[in-house]
């Protein structure tokens, strides 16, 4: 299964929404997510372009299991899931799906959702995926497509997979029952059976299995009274800005039905395939939107979060890498040109810090300091000199920044930093932020100029002795292809 249906682009427009709000709501919204506001900035030159942020603990909800100053684990188990689309993996051997879900296992990940239509490589994947993952106690579940099972007859395919797999010693089970999931089937063309009474269709191909699933369809906007099959519901909304997250009212909603929610978490989306806003396009994912989801999501944890996606490069939101064996799309422009060179795997490295916190309930503990920089390749207001597709829909929503996440072990002798940007330079002591009793996590937002120096540099308090000079990727001025993807990289200190 190569690619996504223009329905599929369609049901995305529906959940994009746009950051607003006054400065006043701003600095409400940062007090309650657990954010300290550094408004003042005189140690910076040019500092007015600068903005440093504290994350400290959040405030937990009323609903949670959590007690803010406790640091006990928390009681009720929570999972990641990562999805994976099996038509970009079509090509994998063992090897590659062994290295894949050792990584996702260091990555604090607890099973791949594995995404299928009607693949010819499924026969040969599936029963692959599965074999590796029982080796390695790893879980998978199954996420149909539903774009692919919109035809009449199609529960029939679909029951014949469950059952198939289901009892797999590697099938993840979710209070004693397998685990199956969807991306979408709630909108006309993806019915199940092309019934457009979807939630009597899955009523009836559950009872016709011989044995309880855990139902967790994606089914984004449902209204879970109108659904009772369902054991839970995923949501695709993973793009919409924090302010607007529709992730507690989407978990409190459930909760009165007795069901459970799993919360989307996405580092960005931008698609560059196609002529047309279906396959050009981008959704806003700036102003470290992934971890402040994140923090929302620990400040009222739902039971699962799903990272959208493991390996959907088409989509730009991949978080492994593409291996040899990858199979990525391609359209008028390949997925190549914006993939290619444009690691994600520093910002999985970082997600597995805020999984960890997720699950367990408080904050790891760090055994080293760590920096991660992630940044587009170019101004959002280019002109590509070679591309034959337009610019992409929305991409003058993007910021031109770089974004730089710091991981500060307690009593570090870290003191300033200097950010290197084009023929620009932004200076910041960082000491007044610092902890000498925890660890401090600091989120640095600077705009970005073009130019190959994009550096940022780390001082210690004794003798101003240079920690490290980590660099980024150059910004083009003139780019022959339009990229809207993030390059991301990361060092310890």
């Amino acid at each position: 299964m190569v690619g996504y249906t223009t329905l599929k682009i369609l049901y995305f427009s529906l959940l994009f929404s746009i950051i607003s709000g006054s400065f006043v709501r701003m600095v409400k919204q940062n007090h309650r997510l657990g954010l300290r506001s550094d408004v003042s900035l005189e140690s910076s030159m040019d500092n007015v372009d600068l903005d440093i942020r504290v994350i400290e603990t959040p405030r937990q909800s009323s609903l949670s299991s959590l007690n803010r100053f406790s640091r006990r684990k928390s009681p009720e188990k929570r999972f990641v899931f990562a999805h994976v689309v099996q038509g970009n993996s079509q090509f994998y051997q063992a090897d590659d799906w062994k290295e894949d879900m050792e990584l996702a296992k260091q990555s604090g990940i607890d099973a791949f959702a594995i995404n299928i239509g009607r693949d010819i490589t499924n026969e040969r994947q599936i029963p692959l995926a599965y074999d590796v993952a029982d080796q390695l106690d790893f879980s998978l579940f199954l996420s149909f497509d539903m774009s692919y099972y919109g035809q009449p007859g199609s529960s029939k395919d679909v029951i014949k997979l469950i059952r198939t797999f289901a009892h797999r010693q590697s099938q993840f089970k979710y209070q004693g029952k397998p685990l199956v999931s969807t991306f979408s089937g709630e909108v006309p063309g993806t019915y199940l059976d092309n019934n457009p009474d979807y939630n009597a269709a899955w009523d009836a191909l559950k009872k016709n299995l011989g044995f309880s699933i855990y139902f967790l369809p994606c089914w984004t906007g449902a209204n879970p009274s109108s659904v009772p099959t369902i054991d839970g519901l995923l949501s695709w909304d993973a793009w919409s800005s924090y302010s607007e997250s529709p992730d507690e009212r989407n978990r409190l909603a459930l909760h009165k039905f007795g069901k459970q929610y799993a919360a989307p978490i996405s580092p960005l989306f931008f698609k560059h395939l196609e002529h047309g806003a279906g396959g050009n396009y981008v959704y806003s994912s700036d102003d470290f939107l992934v971890i402040e989801k994140y923090i929302q999501l620990i400040q009222s944890p739902p039971a699962f979060i799903e990272l959208l996606t493991w390996n959907d490069y088409g989509e730009a939101h991949y978080l492994k890498d593409p291996r040899k064996n990858a199979n990525l799309p391609k359209g008028v422009v390949s997925a190549h040109d914006y993939v290619n060179g444009f690691s994600h795997e520093p910002l999985l490295h970082m997600l597995s810090y805020f999984n960890l916190w997720y699950k367990d309930g408080s904050r790891p503990k760090l055994e080293k300091s760590k920096l991660y920089l992630w940044h587009r390749p170019h101004p959002k207001s280019v002109t590509a000199t070679d591309d034959p597709l337009s610019i992409p829909k929305s991409s003058n929503e993007s910021q031109d920044n770089l974004y730089i996440l710091l991981m500060v072990k307690s009593r570090s002798n870290l003191n300033k930093m200097i950010i290197n940007s084009g023929s620009k330079k932004y200076t910041k002591h960082l000491k007044e932020h610092l902890s000498r009793h925890e660890d401090t996590i600091i989120r640095i937002t600077s705009p970005f100029h073009c130019g190959k120096d994009q550096s940022i540099q780390l001082f210690d308090d004794h003798d101003d002795q240079e920690i490290l000079n980590f660099k980024g990727l150059a910004i083009n001025s003139k780019p022959e292809k339009y990229n809207f993807n993030y390059w991301s990289g990361m060092t310890t200190f």
